[in-house]
């Protein structure tokens, strides 16, 4: 395996625990809602997807991040959420309106991560 290789795996790696440890957190946080299916990430693209069963609906329903910004100031590091998508258009227009610029304090098993 050439360099670039061993690159894209390692990020791929990274992106896969990444999303393992958002979906155990947001699972934790929103179980109310739903549950979250599954999370992915992709720190290249500075793109997150996941898809959730919320209650009361029977089909899942997914939902992206499709812009953020990652700050570090010392040990931790900061989330903003700059643009959003989503396979409904009311979801994407409260999550643009709810979120769009807001900034969040990431925790630490995910900021250890990056």
């Amino acid at each position: 395996m050439d360099g670039s290789m061993l690159g894209q795996l390692a990020k791929g790696m990274k992106d896969g625990a990444l999303g393992l440890a958002l979906k155990s957190y947001l699972n934790e946080r929103l179980r109310e809602f739903g549950e979250v299916l599954d999370v992915q990430v992709d720190t290249g693209a500075s793109r997150l997807t996941l898809r959730a069963l919320l209650k009361g609906e029977k089909e899942a329903v997914s939902a992206s991040i499709e812009r953020y910004e990652i700050e570090r100031e010392g040990e931790d590091r900061y989330i903003t959420l700059r643009s959003f998508g989503s396979s409904r258009p009311w979801l994407t227009l409260l999550l643009t309106k709810l979120f769009t610029g807001k900034r969040y304090k990431l925790p630490g098993a995910v900021a250890s991560l990056l």
